[in-house]
């Protein structure tokens, strides 16, 4: 009988419960993957809660020594003949972890599978100080395949991984569990926006539209879960247009909102997850993301997937497999006219809506199920291992 080849994940697993925990899960747990090689983990987050991360203090410090202690031990025990690693967009992450993960798995003898889940590490690179671009080129020459979240952003690591080996691997969908839910009915004008509460993700600039949007659509009400963060650690600029990101303070637009006669048709839900998302997801009118960058967006794919229609910007993976009218309606980050166009043509059609959900329903499970997206996966690791 012939071995499996061995290939060590090295990653995020829930919680928190947000794209790249959720997809790494997902690997693991792939029937596809699992019969195809032995696959070994090793764990990267140690902090549960994501306004934490990329925060330099003693526990990272001490995180640091834990986690290479562990993947020394098991480069040496397991010998695994590749590894994969979601790597991150920010010059201390590189520094701390990507670097020497790459270079310490070549020094086994492994190859080096690193996945971008964003769409802003070329940008990103550019403000790395000098020597520390340096350090990183070395590392990317050395790996065997990169994988972005669309075909255009194959150039990421340009020029120091070559087109021949880049992949492109789309967001994966479990097509059963976020599936139309008929016993739950959808409130009229409920707009969900899910994830990170910052300037990057478009969160301020939804804010400062609520009231033109509420004027003319009284019924109308954004509802808002995931946490508000001071500051950026990883998104600082649009992805869209390549200009700088101007840095607002969420609490600030938030305060405003919440002083106005508005603030009925603001509702913050907080961090949510099972059947509490489920059930906001379900019920909502329509999915809403604003966000400057993105891989490709896991919470959009979800209320996709659940047949609903979206206002979405044109970032990542967004602008190349979904068209604007057919799937939703697109906007520019950061332009907040287009963003008030595209929800008020979408609120003022309810016939569209529903049309727009059974479309996007049907897109996700021909596109993005598990399944698929895991084949596509295999194939890229044999494809390396060759």
């Amino acid at each position: 009988m012939t071995k499996k080849p061995k290939i060590l994940f090295i990653g995020p697993t829930p919680p928190p419960y947000s794209g790249p925990e959720l997809s790494m899960q997902q690997f693991l747990e792939s029937e596809s993957l699992n019969s195809e090689f032995d696959i070994q983990f090793l764990k990267t987050n140690f902090r549960k809660d994501n306004t934490k991360k990329g925060k330099l203090d003693l526990s990272m410090l001490s995180n640091f020594f834990i986690f290479f202690s562990k993947l020394l031990k098991l480069l040496i025990s397991k010998n695994p003949n590749c590894v994969y690693y979601p790597i991150t967009p920010t010059q201390i992450g590189w520094l701390g972890r990507d670097v020497w993960t790459i270079l310490l798995s070549k020094l086994f003898g492994a190859k080096v599978i690193i996945h971008l889940r964003g769409s802003h590490f070329k940008l990103n690179f550019k403000e790395f100080n000098s020597i520390v671009k340096r350090v990183v080129g070395f590392s990317l020459k050395k790996v065997d395949c990169g994988i972005v979240q669309a075909a255009y952003l194959k150039d990421q690591f340009a020029p120091y991984i070559p087109l021949n080996k880049m992949a492109v691997l789309y967001q994966a969908m479990d097509i059963e569990e976020f599936s139309p839910n008929s016993e739950i009915p959808i409130e009229k004008g409920k707009i969900l926006v899910m994830g990170h509460m910052t300037k990057a993700k478009g969160y301020t600039d939804i804010l400062k539209i609520i009231p033109d949007i509420c004027s003319d659509f009284p019924f109308a009400k954004f509802y808002f879960a995931g946490n508000i963060r001071k500051g950026e650690r990883g998104v600082f600029y649009n992805q869209f247009t390549g200009e700088k990101i101007a840095y607002e303070d969420p609490f600030e637009v938030e305060n405003t909102i919440l002083n106005s006669e508005f603030k009925d048709n603001y509702i913050n839900l907080g961090i949510i997850s099972g059947n509490n998302k489920m059930e906001h997801l379900q019920s909502s009118d329509i999915f809403l993301t604003a966000s400057y960058s993105e891989g490709f967006s896991r919470s959009l794919l979800e209320a996709m997937a659940i047949g609903k229609p979206a206002v979405f910007t044109p970032v990542g993976a967004h602008r190349e497999v979904f068209e604007n009218t057919v799937h939703g309606y697109s906007f520019v980050p950061g332009e907040l006219d287009g963003l008030k166009n595209a929800l008020k043509t979408m609120l003022q059609d309810e016939v569209a809506r529903i049309q727009i959900g059974l479309t996007n329903r049907s897109h996700v499970v021909s596109r993005f199920s598990i399944d698929t997206i895991s084949e596509d996966f295999k194939a890229i690791i044999l494809k390396v291992l060759a």
